[in-house]
């Protein structure tokens, strides 16, 4: 019976691949002098560099029955990740017709990027090369053992396939991803890279470019401690004594387009002032500016955690609002008589009722006004109000009043105009013109011109209390007028 050879590999050299990380050319700048874009352009050369690749040389020494191999072998290496068992990495190579002399071979094999921070075992087979029958299965497998040179990168792994590099971990998090680390520790333990520079007053830096070109990058100031964000310009800068500061911008610094959350913006305990806007008075312009805001109900809601008699809104300057330069000044009443309040009746004083809910401010309770009463005239209904959740702020239970459509009934709320323009009804019957002082008139909630007399050759008018002046004449099939409202 022939007998089968005994193949026995004695030896082995294998040279590995070493891959050094490159950077772009550096850019040299002066202490204090800010990167600029149109010096920062990268001068990459035309071909690039032909990349070193996953490939090694291994050269073995084969044995046949104890005698140094001579002729052509067929060799299969594959990779696994133990010695015995484990599992195999990578792709099956197979050589075929490898020259041996005198036992010695050489093949380059290269698996790809299976190299990172894991061991590897090497698995040979090998067949006579005019052979198609099975491989030989050399045992043991042996172990690849890198270089010196390459003992510098420990934890670093390259997969050149996929133009991934990664240190301390042999995957991709994003299929976007180029270059990731990975650090193995517990809760609440940094993990992360740092930048340094050799002058602690350097400017440690991380860059953002396009097709070569420098876009944008942050950097930190090692002489005064400030960390910057540079776009075309410092858009972002956090001071070494604390806070945040917006650079300039076209239109605006900061836009907050939010449209899932609750708060765009929401400031909590603080020392001195939540918001300050401008460090001295001659700031031109505006200090807030509100043109269209998020709830069509509010564009500004001032509120004391604590209704004591303070301030909501506290200015020492003039006041400048929609109801006092164009309209009128009003307040809140609440309604105590049977009859219904609707806007234009003129209403008078019958008490005192509680204040709002949270607040420290009695209320008037009004009804409608008439000749009987006229001497307690304290203003115009300009709408009814009601009290309740704020729109917005239901889940946070934020009250606030408002004014809303309809008759106001005993125990609602209602705006009253104390002085200003505002729409007022009048007594059908009566004769007003332009002018003319009006007071309360018999039929109540109306209004009606002051009766004069001549005594003696003089005109004398009633000392009934005036509501305010006609501003124009009442018209055929319109129920009031504009009225100055001026109460004396």
């Amino acid at each position: 019976m022939k007998r089968k050879p005994l193949y026995l590999l004695v030896s082995l050299i294998v040279s590995l691949a070493v891959v050094f990380l490159a950077g772009p050319e550096q850019t040299s700048l002066s202490r204090g002098q800010q990167p600029a874009p149109e010096q920062a352009e990268l001068n990459l050369p035309e071909m690039p560099a032909a990349p070193i690749g996953n490939g090694f040389t291994y050269q073995g020494l084969l044995t046949a029955n104890g005698n140094r191999a001579n002729g052509t072998y067929d060799l299969r290496f594959a990779l696994f990740s133990a010695e015995s068992d484990g599992t195999q990495v990578g792709s099956t190579l197979e050589k075929n017709d490898v020259t041996v002399v005198d036992g010695l071979f050489t093949v380059k094999l290269d698996f790809g990027g299976v190299f990172g921070s894991a061991a590897r075992w090497l698995e040979i087979g090998v067949r006579a090369g005019n052979s198609i029958g099975p491989y030989t299965t050399l045992s043991p497998r042996q172990e690849l053992t890198p270089t010196p040179q390459a003992l510098a990168l420990p934890g670093v792994f390259t997969d050149e396939s996929v133009h991934f590099v990664g240190i301390g971990r042999n995957f991709r998090i994003s299929g976007n991803e180029v270059f990731g680390i990975r650090y193995v520790g517990n809760a609440n333990q940094y993990g992360g890279m740092y930048v340094e520079t050799s002058d602690a007053g350097g400017w440690p830096f991380y860059g953002y470019a396009t097709n070569g070109s420098f876009r944008a990058w942050t950097y930190y100031n090692g002489t005064t401690g400030d960390w910057f964000l540079y776009n075309a310009g410092i858009r972002l800068m956090v001071p070494n004594e604390g806070g945040l500061r917006i650079g300039p911008s076209l239109n605006y610094s900061l836009l907050i387009s939010n449209t899932t959350a609750a708060d765009g913006i929401r400031v909590l305990d603080t020392g001195d002032d939540a918001i300050q806007i401008g460090s001295n008075p001659d700031i031109p312009n505006y200090g807030v500016y509100i043109p269209s805001p998020g709830v069509s109900t509010y564009g500004l809601w001032p509120n004391t955690s604590n209704a004591l008699g303070e301030w909501a809104l506290y200015t020492v300057d003039d006041i400048q609002a929609g109801n006092v330069l164009a309209s009128a000044l009003s307040l809140v009443a609440r309604v105590n008589g049977s009859q219904p309040l609707n806007p234009g009746d003129v209403v008078a004083v019958t008490g005192m009722g509680e204040p709002v809910p949270g607040g420290q401010s009695a209320l008037p309770l009004v009804a409608l006004a008439d000749s009987k009463i006229a001497s307690g005239i304290i203003g115009v209904v300009k709408s009814r109000m009601v009290w309740e959740l704020a729109p917005g702020k239901e889940e946070e239970g934020a009250m606030a009043m408002h004014s809303a459509p309809g008759a106001a009934q005993a125990g609602d709320y209602v705006s009253l105009v104390i002085y200003g323009i505002t729409e007022v009804k009048v007594d059908p019957d009566a004769s007003i013109t332009v002018g003319q002082r009006l007071t309360a008139a018999e039929l109540p909630g109306r209004v009606r011109a002051l009766r004069t007399e001549t005594l003696n050759g003089m005109v004398v008018t009633e000392g009934a209390q005036v509501v305010g002046i006609a501003l124009v004449a009442p018209v055929e099939g319109q129920d009031t007028i504009p009225v100055f409202v001026t109460l004396r």
